[in-house]
């Protein structure tokens, strides 16, 4: 029903962000790794949504990527998980990281999680399993959706939004692992002497992993 918003950030509230959409205020759950990709207070936002509807309550969560709502959505399929503990998973998870968590079946990744046990732990692995798909380094790349102003995207593109190159998407891909963006865009204009301009996001993700490997190793190296 609401597929995204665009407005004014007004305030961060706890695990929520108020948003001016011309003049209409709504509240719009987020997840501690989208609240870190949020722009000023008073600046322009855009998040796509998913609106939840319980009989006594309808709630909107925001996603500043397509990564982490695909994410979203494939925890609320599995039983026992509603969108509060979805969102707790991916406070303490990247998408990434998750995909990792279920590829491995390391419950210990998922215990990390405020409220998530050991036989909730390996009911996430097992449903998972077949719904996450790969991590990013072996597998596709998702689109981002900016944080701010009004260029956004989603692998097929947002209404109103612009297309971004796969070295954009994989720039979004190696934030979401944790990376600084001067990290990763250092990392990709290392990797760009061996990959192609136009090659997939995943190519360039698996190229900059490999620099920013190797970065690291010859840091200890020099220590």
């Amino acid at each position: 029903m609401i597929a995204f918003l665009r407005g004014e950030l007004v305030a961060l509230a706890g695990d929520e962000v108020w948003i001016d959409v011309g003049g209409v205020g709504f509240r719009v759950a987020v997840s501690r790794q989208t609240q870190r990709r949020l722009p000023p207070a008073g600046e322009p936002v855009r998040l796509l949504t998913r609106l939840v509807v319980r009989e006594d309550q309808w709630s909107l969560y925001g996603f500043a990527t397509a990564d982490e709502q695909a994410a979203f959505d494939a925890l609320l399929t599995v039983s026992g998980v509603g969108p509060r503990v979805a969102l707790a998973v991916l406070s303490v998870l990247s998408p990434e990281e998750l995909r990792r968590a279920v590829v491995l079946q390391d419950p210990a990744l998922l215990t990390r999680v405020p409220g998530v046990g050991p036989k909730l732990a390996r009911r996430l692995l097992t449903e998972l399993r077949d719904r996450l798909g790969e991590p990013l380094a072996e597998g596709a790349a998702a689109g981002a959706v900016a944080p701010a102003g009004g260029a956004a995207s989603t692998p097929g593109g947002l209404p109103g939004g612009v297309a971004t190159s796969p070295r954009e998407d994989a720039l979004a891909a190696l934030e979401s692992l944790g990376y600084s963006r001067a990290e990763a865009e250092g990392a990709l204009a290392a990797a760009a002497g061996e990959v192609e301009p136009d090659a997939p996001a995943a190519a360039w993700v698996r190229a900059a992993l490999r620099a920013l490997g190797g970065a690291r190793a010859a840091g200890g190296a020099g220590r």
